[in-house]
């Protein structure tokens, strides 16, 4: 990612948030802990929501937040290059931080894989912003190769039971930071949540 962000000329910070063992995984909560973490360390208005697993493709692919939250890929190799339905929302997405606190970041509710990005696409939408792409040849990504996950159960009736709940998310986070490592190349928490 360095070199493709230094040929961008960007002033960046990457910050990396791990879970600890013992809890079923939340990605959701993962973004909302590095969203308030980054805060503490710097100013910063615009934010990339971004899955390790996901190198872009296209170095005219800006990373910057733009009007509307911004769903930064339209294609990725694995899915053959072709969006899978319109209001996917995950990935690497890129939000300003108004937007953000506007839709009171993720859910925390989505434990396992699966449906946290379509809940972040409904609440972009309830607060009256749209979500744009870039045009899939701009817009595309290569996924690193990893060992399978499997949707979590319950997920998608989660969905819809969490439709109108307004106070999940920045405003119901709770995470203890266990370690935090400034590395040259990025930071670094380890957190309980």
């Amino acid at each position: 990612m360095h070199p493709f962000l230094v040929r961008q000329q960007l002033k960046y910070r990457i910050v990396v948030v791990e879970q600890a063992e013992g809890v079923a995984f939340n990605r959701a909560k993962l973004f909302n802990i590095g969203f308030v973490e980054t805060l503490k360390l710097s100013k910063a208005d615009c934010f990339i929501f971004h899955d390790v697993d996901l190198l872009p493709q296209n170095d005219y692919n800006i990373y910057a937040c733009t009007h509307h939250p911004r769903h930064m890929y339209s294609a990725v190799d694995t899915l053959r290059y072709h969006l899978p339905y319109r209001r996917l929302f995950g990935g690497a997405v890129a939000m300003q931080q108004v937007h953000f606190k506007k839709v009171n970041g993720f859910s925390n509710k989505f434990y396992g894989w699966g449906a946290e990005d379509d809940d972040m696409y409904n609440r972009i939408e309830q607060v009256g912003l749209s979500v744009i792409r870039f045009d899939p040849r701009v817009a595309s990504y290569v996924m690193l190769s990893h060992s399978s996950v499997w949707r979590t159960e319950g997920r998608l009736e989660k969905l819809q039971d969490n439709k109108d709940d307004s106070e999940d998310g920045l405003s119901s986070l709770s995470y203890h930071v266990l370690d935090k490592k400034e590395r040259s190349l990025y930071t670094w928490f380890l957190v309980s949540c």
